[in-house]
């Protein structure tokens, strides 16, 4: 079997995977059930993914490729590091609750797994590069001078963290996050922290 065509084959898993995910969540959906969607035997499931897990793993990876992409092109949008970093905090965020809503039944049942996995700290690491990325072109072009560029790294992961913090505490306080919630969170926060 070619590398093209497995990887044909695995991406058709994975399509079909995210949709029973999504209307079913995880502990109901078997392996059975994907192999019938994609028209596959389920040895050839078991040739691409060890288990139902990893799936569901490679799903989640394969959305947060989509919620980069997403997110890159609304901030790439913008030219001042102050409005980058808004439309990062604000798209990002609107798109992981789009995804939460997509997958609740997903995330009702593995939350506390997902939020304490691997998965969750590569995309942190990602995420942490991104805005360092941000924050050092706009320390570079003068627009963030309050600190030292070798302190960039870690105010890009302490704002994720706190951020991030605040975005999960709405939550678990009203049971959603409203987007005007999450602007006027970064319209008062952001400014307070990389404002010249």
């Amino acid at each position: 079997m070619s590398y093209e065509k497995g990887d044909r084959v695995r991406e058709e898993i994975l399509v079909q995977a995210q949709i029973l995910f999504q209307q079913y969540g995880l502990k109901k959906t078997t392996m059975d059930e994907i192999a019938a969607a994609c028209g596959k035997a389920k040895s050839t499931l078991y040739h691409h993914f060890k288990s139902k897990e990893e799936v569901f793993e490679s799903v989640v990876e394969l959305e947060m490729l989509y919620l980069r992409k997403h997110v890159k092109d609304k901030v790439e949008e913008h030219k001042n590091m102050l409005d980058k970093i808004n439309t990062y905090a604000t798209e990002f965020h609107k798109e992981i609750i789009n995804r939460i809503n997509l997958y609740s039944a997903v995330v009702q049942e593995n939350l506390p797994k997902i939020m304490n996995s691997q998965i969750m700290d590569k995309m942190m690491d990602y995420e942490r590069s991104y805005l360092v990325r941000i924050l050092e072109d706009g320390y570079d072009a003068g627009e963030y001078t309050r600190i030292n560029r070798e302190d960039i790294p870690y105010i890009a992961e302490i704002f994720l963290a706190a951020f991030f913090g605040a975005v999960r505490y709405f939550i678990a306080k009203d049971g959603t996050l409203s987007l005007e919630r999450l602007q006027k969170t970064a319209d008062l926060f952001i400014p307070q922290i990389f404002g010249k």
